[in-house]
């Protein structure tokens, strides 16, 4: 166990958002005395701040850089070494200068358009397909007229003398260069193969082994009867060569086969938004009505450059010819790549959010790229003996460490099973250190044939839009990641309060268009470390680039100035949709704007609140009530909050026990409403316990008696966080005692609020499975015009209480109130099917927009309050209550 006692301190390259980089930076070169320069490495990501450190030591330095404003990491003593990051910066330099010395030798000028400021783009604004990234010079437009209507084919032909077809075709050069490996090239990686092949083998043996092995246990039994030699020791020796052989798969094999299959089988949902396996819902099965330009851009890729996985799928039920098709999922981030989807054939997984932000050129080059792994059986063969023994290793390693077996996860073990569940994820923890091991051995065996591989796809990239675009569209591939990183951040802050981004795409697209010039520094200086290369979606760095730029290849595309998202039917529902798919279902979606242009004064909130409740804060407003039980109400302010600490599980799942029947009500009211519209349904799909009027009644109250239950257990918790705060008010002196009951007296006047608000998140939530239902199911016109109505006099009627019983709002909110309930919204089925769910969304968003202003303001008093509390804990030395661990 080396350096197991010992730790450094690594910067993690940016910044708390509370603060700016600049304002760090100054508070950095004041508190340890050093320079601009040696402060702005501090910033580098992967930067040792300090080595050799103690626990002791640890903890005094974190607390420091916390809050001067700078993220830090902590990791074993020598993990990360300043002197490679100072040798690729360097190089980076030598780079850049190189660059500039060598002359243009192109003719033909590309001009870059510059990103819209963050005054002109808003967080859920979606950006006009037909505004071009990039614009093309006069002389490229008089030499390409014919490709200018190419990026927006309405009605595409699979046809190749169709006109979507020819106008998709257009985009590419006229006659495509062969990139197919010579015979040479594969004799030559031969060797790499087999050393890749070891690790696989070795896997393979063993189960090999192991079916040999079962085989023999069980054929000595008939095998004795036959001699006459069968009896009890024989029943025990095969029974015990049984068990050790069933015990050798489940622990090492069963995992190294399967643990990555059985999770990203989690990770699929419908076309139309239904779950498949319950959990991880994260990608949506993207069918040919939803985007039939795409698949035929996919299409005339494959015939034009030989770029694709489309294998053969069942055809139409009255047909018994099968259908060549690419499988597509969608997902709501950045990242394309290739994933397995069973029985010999592949999937390729887009991410929406570099659809929504990169230039069409550029999502072409990712897509191309991802394919080029998959191209041929050669190339098939090499990637899963290097890249896919990798992440096997990698997914076993993950299985053993968050304790998933055979049986399932911990929460979905049935009793009966969990002592064998239990010993087979302790036999998992002890292997850990052998499986890191494994993949360090694979590593090194394969790492030339892995780099080959890399090497191969960013040429690939670099075909499809040349060797001298190749470094801006690296660039802007980083860009693209970092961006989405810091919005899978946000969005997991903000589930833990119940809240998650309404459009993950937009966001990201926001956050691209958005980024500092530290953040692209810090970017451009990441980008000189070596990467692993089993991550297929790993961004180019410096190295790769240069490898690119060696092979000076001709771009095969004509023009990247054409957006994707017009090969879709309707992109902003799709990305709602992959949105509300991602992520906790109990979550509800709020608008961007509210999480992504969040103040200093809200950050600070919600650190008190993440500080208070030990991370499970409220979803609605606190219950300002002391407990009823006479044992708990004499319990002083230590006592009750050592009682909190041990039910902080509890009211964790509570939380989300309550989440979800929330939606389930919503869920049932639909059904019945259709129930009642005398219309055809499938009762589970909607939770009814029957497709009668008198079943959905039974099935609402069923619900509405189980969501009293939880919230009355949930009061109950939540009252001795209120008595909490009533015992440390009493410690107080005077002058902030005054404060801090004037801050309860505020908070008070928002339960007027508190019925109202949680009937409009109810209508939202109703509206929300409406959007879901529309595309399968036939929604009656008396449901749809009664909506609008109720949901318009409700944030009326909200204001009205506002001004009434004096909540204290800011007036950006009072403003965001008011224009929530102006306008009215007009439904009708008589109209498109995309107008109808445009008009649906945002009759959402006004529900979900006016429940997050109101829950802001009651947060931000809140937070108020409790910060007085903290200081007055934290003089009174009181224990806190983070002692406890509480999963995100």
């Amino acid at each position: 166990m080396v350096n197991q006692e010992r730790f450094q301190i690594v910067s993690a390259g940016k910044t708390v958002r509370a603060k700016a980089p600049q304002e760090v930076l100054q508070q950095l070169t004041s508190a340890f005395s050093i320079g601009a320069e040696q402060g702005k490495k501090l910033f580098l990501k992967g930067w040792v701040i300090k080595d050799q450190l103690s626990s002791a030591q640890v903890v005094q330095y974190r607390t420091q850089l916390q809050q001067l404003g700078l993220k830090i990491e902590v990791h074993p003593a020598g993990k990360f070494d300043n002197q490679a990051i100072l040798a690729r910066l360097k190089f980076a330099r030598q780079r850049e200068a190189r660059k500039n010395q060598l002359p243009d030798a192109n003719n033909v000028q590309v001009e870059v358009a510059a990103p819209p400021s963050s005054a002109s783009l808003k967080p859920t604004e979606p950006k006009s397909a037909k505004e071009p990234l990039v614009h093309e010079s006069a002389l490229q437009q008089e030499k390409k007229p014919a490709a200018s209507e190419a990026a927006s084919p309405k009605a595409p032909s699979n046809h190749k003398n169709g006109t979507a077809w020819k106008q998709l075709r257009a985009l590419f050069q006229e006659e495509a260069a062969s990139q197919d490996e010579s015979v040479a090239s594969r004799i030559a990686l031969l060797p790499h193969m087999l050393a890749a092949a070891i690790v696989p083998l070795m896997f393979a043996l063993l189960l090999c082994l192991c079916l040999y092995q079962l085989g023999m246990a069980l054929w000595s039994l008939p095998a004795a009867a036959l001699a006459g030699e069968f009896g009890s020791a024989t029943i025990l020796s095969a029974g015990l060569t049984t068990l050790l052989v069933l015990f050798v798969g489940v622990v090492v094999v069963y995992p190294f086969y399967v643990a990555g299959r059985s999770r990203d089988s989690h990770d699929l949902v419908g076309s139309e938004g239904n779950a498949e396996d319950g959990q991880g819902n994260q990608s949506l099965r993207l069918v040919k009505k939803d985007a039939p330009g795409l698949f035929l851009l996919l299409d005339v890729l494959e015939d034009t450059c030989g770029l694709g996985i489309a294998t053969k799928q069942k055809g139409p039920q009255n047909l018994s010819s099968a259908v060549v098709a690419t499988q597509v999922v969608v997902t709501s981030g950045s990242q394309i790549k290739v994933i397995k989807a069973g029985q010999g054939q592949f999937r390729l997984s887009i991410g929406l959010a570099a659809v929504a932000t990169l230039q069409g050129g550029d999502v072409l080059g990712l897509i191309g790229r991802a394919l080029s792994y998959y191209r041929g059986r050669w190339s098939r063969l090499a990637t899963e003996l290097s890249i896919g023994t990798a992440q096997r290793l990698q997914n076993m390693q993950d299985a053993f460490e968050q304790e998933r077996t055979i049986f399932g996860n911990d929460e979905s073990v049935i009793t009966p099973l969990r002592p064998l569940h239990r010993m087979v994820a302790l036999c998992g923890h002890a292997l850990i250190p052998v499986v890191d091991r494994l993949h360090n051995m694979h590593g090194r065996l394969s790492g030339r044939l892995g780099r080959h591989l890399e090497a191969q796809a960013d040429r690939t990239a670099a075909h499809l839009l040349g060797s001298d675009g190749f470094q801006g569209f690296a660039e802007r591939w980083n860009y693209l990641v970092h961006s989405d990183l810091i919005c899978s951040e946000i969005n997991r802050e903000a589930q833990l309060i119940g809240k998650k981004l309404a459009d993950v795409p937009a966001a990201v697209r926001w956050m691209y268009s958005n980024l500092s010039s530290e953040d692209k520094t810090g970017i451009d200086a990441a980008m000189g470390q070596e990467t692993e290369f089993w991550p297929m979606d790993e961004p180019a760095g410096h190295q790769r680039i240069t490898a690119v730029e060696a092979h000076d290849c001709a771009p095969q595309l004509q023009r990247v100035d054409f957006s994707l998202q017009k090969l879709f039917e309707d992109f902003v529902e799709l990305c709602g949709r992959v949105s509300r798919a991602d992520g906790d279902d109990s979550c509800r979606p709020v608008e961007n704007r509210l999480l992504l242009e969040s103040d200093k004064e809200s950050e600070a909130a919600q650190q008190v609140l993440t500080e208070y409740f030990n991370r499970v804060i409220p979803r609605d407003f606190l219950h300002l009530k002391l407990p009823t039980n006479n044992e708990l109400a004499e319990l002083d302010l230590q006592s009750s909050i050592d009682w909190l600490r041990s039910r902080l599980l509890d009211l964790q799942e509570l939380e989300q026990r309550r989440a979800q029947l929330q939606l389930t009500g919503a869920r049932i009211q639909v059904g019945a409403a259709l129930v009642r519209a005398n219309l055809r349904i499938d009762p589970r799909s909607y939770d009814l316990s029957g497709t009668t009027p008198s079943a959905a009644d039974e099935s609402i109250r069923d619900n509405r008696v189980r969501l009293e239950e939880c919230q009355q257990q949930r009061h109950l918790i939540h009252s001795l966080f209120y008595q909490r705060i009533t015992r440390t008010i009493a410690a107080m002196d005077t002058g902030a005692r005054g404060g801090a009951e004037a801050s309860v007296s505020r908070l008070r006047a928002f339960d007027a609020l508190a019925e109202p608000l949680t009937v409009l998140g109810r209508y939202g939530d109703v509206v929300c499975e409406l959007i879901e239902r529309l595309p399968n199911q036939e929604l009656p016109q008396t449901l749809l015009q009664k909506y609008p109505q109720i949901i318009c006099e409700q944030v009326r009627k909200l204001n009205q209480l506002v001004a009434r019983h004096g909540v204290v709002v800011s007036a950006p909110q009072q403003q965001k109130l008011s224009a929530c309930g102006e306008g009215a919204i007009e439904l009708s089925v008589k109209g498109r099917k995309d107008e109808l769910a445009s008009g649906l969304q945002a009759l959402e968003l006004r529900c979900k927009t006016v429940c997050g202003v109101v829950q802001e303001g009651y947060q931000l008093e809140l937070a108020g309050l409790l910060k007085l509390c903290l200081e007055e804990e934290k003089r009174l030395k009181v224990k806190p209550l983070r002692l406890a661990a509480i999963s995100a």
